[in-house]
Parts: structure tokens; C-alpha cells; sequence
């Protein structure tokens, strides 16, 4: 059905200027390169008119099209509202893993395919796949090639169909594609049918941001006034927003679509999962239809988005966006988003990193730390359905991410103990730590003090200890990590401490004999007579003896070195407590041990001053 507005006319007039001359800059580049003479000049005007034109390298008229597009941080300005890492002013953007948005990866298409179709305008898309995100991961620039085919002309209806896709540099399979629609006019095609908004609930689209609810900057900041999040769907008002500010070289960029206000669908549909627990991203729609130009910056147009399937984990909706003057501005049947199902601390932290933490307080027995000591515990399972890498960008710094990406590239077996694992186990020890380090310093500061984990760092010395790097003070308190398996546990306090963690299992004799002395068989022996010891109970009590000697070595600063017998206990008692002495330096200090479920837990504190310096010992890997 062909849908005839005056205000479509003048937009397929300009296309078909711009078309033309990309047409003209793609075969005076292809000459120039045949000769051997630069193309900067040819280029440039429909660089200016479609900005994500790059240098055209293949050109057939009407049949075919490639595009080399180099984003970079620097004049794609848009890309600093855009970055999933909460970090401003702590990471450069670089390292805060800013993201193309989709709908931006739309309009790169559209231009593209706008040279293969001169005297149309852009009518819609159908078939929008998004496989992977575009990112710009520590680095200020990505290549992008860009292809467009025709792959029909209905001369009946005048619609020509173009597959496009996107391809980040070195990968052979696009990162999105789309069919891209142009006809001479605006098609409709899509009746879509709205149901009531039932039991809706009034939302500020301004605290939305404000709390960070949605990751967006201004740019992107569509959403205005009060919003009706209901059972099945939203209704919400966006105000168009100037392109102006969007790229730097390019004041008043040429745009054939609205990627800022389209970005606004997917956030209306993550602030409707937002209320049922959960977080969203898009990744395609089935088909989206335009019906008149782009309405003029400010202009305040109603959306409704309605949720047409919420099962598993695909999240698809109906979208209609008004044009601000009774009528109808595009349409959207399946708009699709991947959902997650993120742990209630994980959706906090993502939105507030310098304020929320990922660990629980550590339970330990009375005494177990100083007066300002800090323990924090966290595992795997809260962590369910967020990328490692996407996390390790939070919490880490820079220096800190080159260690975390060695620890995936250090050969080994697969499963826990493979580099997968180990690269896990490390990274679920600095959340601990740091989680821990900044709950001593919210408790000595005041609760309302916070600071973000990656503005401080965590690194160890030449014995392997543990040290904080980048403290906001002088006066950085003193830190002990340990990890086993899926969990890790970290304990920050003025004083030297020592923590190890450890899954309770089934041990043989000769394990016994050689991490224990006999004076220590002696000592269990004697707690198993007093206590009628089961056989999980004195599994238990040598998985204590071990992390004692662990954590006795972390107090010391040095680790076990392998030489368990030099950490020996001289009492313990039923209540899980040991007395430990350093058999070299004749040290002395007290542990306390915690049997949670199926893991033992130690800490170690000392029992008198410490010296002013530490005997020499060689590194240990905490």
C-alpha cells in the first residue's frame, strides 16, 4: 500500500542529490586508485552528506557496493553516551567498552545501500539480525567494512530490496545485517493492533536516568517526561533531539534515520524489564516501516511499545512512534531483545559500580579480625549471565586487565584448573578484595564515601603478597585473598592478617603425613578421641589443619613456600580455633577456622607486635 505524504516528496528529492553524488565519488575513487592518486578529495563531499560514506572500495551501480568506515572515539563523539562500563573520569572511554548502538548500526546500512538505489528514499528495513556488539575494546579506532547487494526491484510496487551488512576488521562473519528498504514512497504494510495498558505504573523518564537505570548519556537521552510502564507494555513520549553534536566533523549530518530516538524503543523495552527483574539488549527487528521525514529537533512524539512475547529468553514488541501532529511517524513489528536474568546486586552494581557491591559480608567467629577488619566472600553463582570480560572491565584498571587477559592465555588442561578457571578463580578474588577495600574505607570514612573498584588497583610483590596500589590516602590497610573453586574471600584491616579458603574433602594418610608433623597427629588424634570423630568430621578438621597452614603463611607474608611442616599448630581446641608457630622465624599467631557448608575458612591474626621487618623468603602465588 503506498502511502503518498507531502512531507515525503522533499526527503526523496535529497536522497536522490546525495545518492547521486556518492554514485559519482565512488567511480571517480575507483579511477583514482587506478591510478594511483589519492581520494580524499572526491570523497569528501559525501562524506559530509551521508557520514558513515568512508572510502568506497568496490562499486557496481545498481548491483553492489563496499565501504571501509573507521569509527574512532574521536570523531564518532556519539560513542561517549554509549559505553557499558560505568567509569567516567576513573577509566578512559576506551576501556569503558563503548558500543555502537544498533540503531547507529542501521543507519550505517541505510547510507550504504543509499548508493544503490538512486531516486528513492529510504522506506524501512526488514530482516535486522544483530550477532554480535560492535565495540571499540581498548582501542580508539575499528575498521568497519560495510557491503550492500540489491537483491530485488519489485517495479510493480517500487520497492527495492538491499542486503547489507556490517563486518568489524578480521572477522568473517557480519556483526549485523538488514534488509534495507527505498522506494519512491512510503509503503504501509504493518496494522498493528494495540491492546489496553493494563494496571500501568507512572515512571520519570528523568529518574530513569538520573539513577542510572539505563546506561545512556544525553545524546541518547530520549525518554521525557512521565512514562506508563504497564503489564504488556509502555507508552512514553520522546523528544527528538538534534544530530548536531553526534560526529565532530560534520555539524549538521545528513542522517537518513534517527538512531538516537530509535535507541529509545530498546530503552523503553529494558525499563519495562527493569520491573519484571530483569535486563534486555536488542538484537534485531522482523520489520520497521517509515512513513513521513524525521521530525524537527524538539519536537515531543508519543511511542507505544507493546510486549507481543515474553517467553525464554527472546523479549519481542510492536512499536508505533507518532510524529508529534496526530500522525504516524514509523512503525516496528518485532522488535527483539535478549534477556538476562542478573542477580538483584548484579542490576545494582551494573547501574552504580562506586556504590553497590558483588560480595556478602564474610561470617566469621568472634575475634576472628581486628576492630576494622573487613572480610567479604563472593561466588560464582551471583555472578550468573555476565560476561567475565564485561565484569573484569568494572572492577579492574587498566594495568589490572593485561593481567586478567594473561591468565586466559597460559596454557593448561580445560575445566577449573584449565585457564578458563584459573582466569575465573583470579577474577572472583579481586571483586573480594577490592569489595573489601572499599567497605573498610566506606567504614572509616562514613557510609556515604564510595569510591569506584577500578580507581584503585591490586597487585602483589616480589613474594607474591598482596598489595593496593592507586589508594585515594596515604595509609592503604593491608589486604589477604583467597579463592577455591567458585568462591573467593578477601579480609582488609590495618594489621597484617591472613585468610585462606578451602572445599572439604576426602584425605588420605599420606596427605596427612606430609603437610603435618607428628606432634599434630598427636593433637588431632586427641580431638577425635574426645569428640567420637565421624569420618566427614575429621575430613573437616584436616581441611582446617591445611588452611591454617595457608593462612599463617599469607599473616607472614611469604606463603606455604611448600614447606607446610615449617607452619605448625601447637593447640587447637574443638571449637575450630588453632594456636600456629612459624618453625624458621619463631612467630607465633592464633586462627580462627569456619565450616560453612562444605568449605572451610581461616583467618589468621597475629598474637604479639610484629617486627620491623620481614625475614627474606622467596614468592608464593596468593
Amino acid at each position: 500500500m503506498l502511502n503518498h505524504h507531502d512531507h515525503g516528496m522533499p526527503i526523496v528529492a535529497r536522497l536522490h542529490e546525495v545518492r547521486a553524488a556518492a554514485g559519482l565519488a565512488a567511480d571517480e575513487g575507483l579511477a583514482a586508485r587506478e591510478a594511483g592518486a589519492s581520494t580524499h578529495e572526491p570523497i569528501a563531499e559525501p562524506e559530509r552528506v551521508l557520514p558513515f560514506v568512508g572510502d568506497v572500495v568496490h562499486y557496481e551501480p545498481g548491483v553492489a557496493v563496499t565501504i571501509e568506515r573507521r569509527l574512532s572515539l574521536d570523531e564518532d563523539l556519539y560513542l561517549a553516551d554509549h559505553h557499558f562500563v560505568q567509569a567516567d573520569g576513573v577509566k578512559p572511554l576506551s576501556a569503558c567498552f563503548p558500543v555502537v548502538p544498533m540503531t547507529v548500526s542501521l543507519e550505517i546500512m541505510a547510507e550504504a545501500a543509499a548508493c544503490l538505489a538512486p531516486g528513492f528514499g529510504l522506506v524501512g528495513f526488514e530482516q535486522v539480525s544483530a550477532a554480535r556488539w560492535i565495540a571499540l575494546a581498548d582501542t580508539d579506532s575499528l575498521a568497519l567494512r560495510v557491503e550492500g547487494r540489491v537483491r530485488s526491484l519489485d517495479t510493480v510496487r517500487e520497492i527495492c530490496r538491499i542486503e547489507a551488512q556490517i563486518y568489524v576488521q578480521g572477522e568473517t562473519r557480519p556483526s549485523i545485517s538488514a534488509t534495507v528498504l527505498f522506494s519512491s514512497h512510503y509503503q504501509l504494510d504493518l496494522n498493528l493492533g494495540f491492546g489496553v495498558l493494563n494496571t500501568p505504573k507512572s515512571l520519570s523518564a528523568g529518574h530513569v536516568y538520573e539513577e542510572r537505570q539505563l546506561f545512556h548519556g544525553p545524546r541518547f537521552q530520549c525518554l521525557t517526561g512521565d512514562m506508563l510502564v504497564g503489564e504488556r507494555g509502555v507508552q512514553a513520549d520522546l523528544r527528538v533531539s538534534s544530530p548536531a553534536n553526534l560526529l565532530r566533523s560534520t555539524a549538521q549530518p545528513q542522517l537518513l534515520t534517527d538512531p538516537a530516538l530509535l535507541d529509545a524503543v530498546g530503552q523503553a523495552m529494558a525499563v519495562w524489564t527493569l520491573q519484571q527483574g530483569g535486563i534486555v539488549f536488542p538484537i534485531g527487528l522482523g520489520k520497521l516501516e517509515l512513513y513521513r521525514a524525521t521530525p524537527a529537533p524538539g519536537t515531543r512524539v508519543p511511542m507505544r511499545v507493546e510486549i507481543t512475547s515474553g517467553a525464554g529468553k527472546t523479549l519481542a514488541a510492536d512499536v508505533e512512534i507518532q510524529d508529534g501532529q496526530g500522525g504516524v511517524w514509523l512503525r516496528v513489528k518485532d522488535w527483539r531483545s535478549w534477556r538476562f536474568q542478573w542477580d538483584r546486586k548484579l542490576v545494582a552494581f551494573r547501574r552504580q559500580p562506586e556504590r553497590h557491591l558483588l560480595s556478602d559480608e564474610l561470617a566469621l567467629p568472634p575475634g576472628a579480625l581486628d576492630a576494622d577488619g573487613v572480610g567479604r566472600r563472593v561466588t560464582k553463582a551471583c555472578l550468573t549471565g555476565f560476561d567475565p570480560e564485561l565484569l573484569a572491565r568494572h572492577y579492574l584498571n587498566v594495568d589490572e586487565m593485561a593481567v586478567f587477559a594473561r591468565h586466559a592465555q597460559r596454557s593448561g588442561q580445560a575445566g577449573p584448573a584449565g585457564p578458563a578457571g584459573r582466569q575465573r578463580a583470579w577474577l572472583l578474588g579481586r571483586i573480594a578484595a577490592k569489595d573489601a577495600l572499599r567497605a573498610w574505607y566506606a567504614r572509616e570514612r562514613g557510609p556515604e564515601t564510595a569510591l569506584h573498584p577500578a580507581s584503585f588497583g591490586v597487585a602483589n610483590d616480589a613474594r607474591g603478597k598482596p598489595v593496593v596500589t592507586g589508594w585515594p590516602e596515604p595509609g592503604a590497610p593491608e589486604l589477604t585473598i583467597a579463592h577455591s573453586g567458585d568462591e573467593a574471600v578477601a579480609i582488609a584491616q590495618h594489621a597484617s592478617v591472613g585468610v585462606d579458603i578451602e572445599r572439604i574433602a576426602s584425605r588420605d594418610d599420606a596427605f596427612v603425613r606430609a603437610i603435618s608433623s607428628d606432634a599434630e597427629h598427636a593433637l588431632l588424634d586427641n580431638l577425635s578421641h574426645d569428640e567420637a570423630w565421624t569420618k566427614e568430621q575429621r575430613d573437616a578438621w584436616i581441611t582446617r589443619l591445611w588452611c591454617a597452614k595457608e593462612a599463617l603463611g599469607k599473616w607472614l607474608g611469604t606463603g606455604v613456600e611448600g614447606a607446610p611442616h615449617h607452619f605448625e599448630a601447637t593447640a587447637l581446641d574443638a571449637g575450630g580455633h588453632l594456636h600456629m608457630r612459624h618453625r624458621g622465624s619463631g612467630r607465633e599467631a592464633q586462627v580462627s577456622t569456619l565450616q560453612d557448608g562444605a568449605m572451610i575458612v581461616a583467618v589468621c591474626r597475629g598474637c604479639e607486635p610484629e617486627p620491623s621487618g620481614r625475614e627474606n623468603s622467596s614468592p608464593s602465588t596468593y
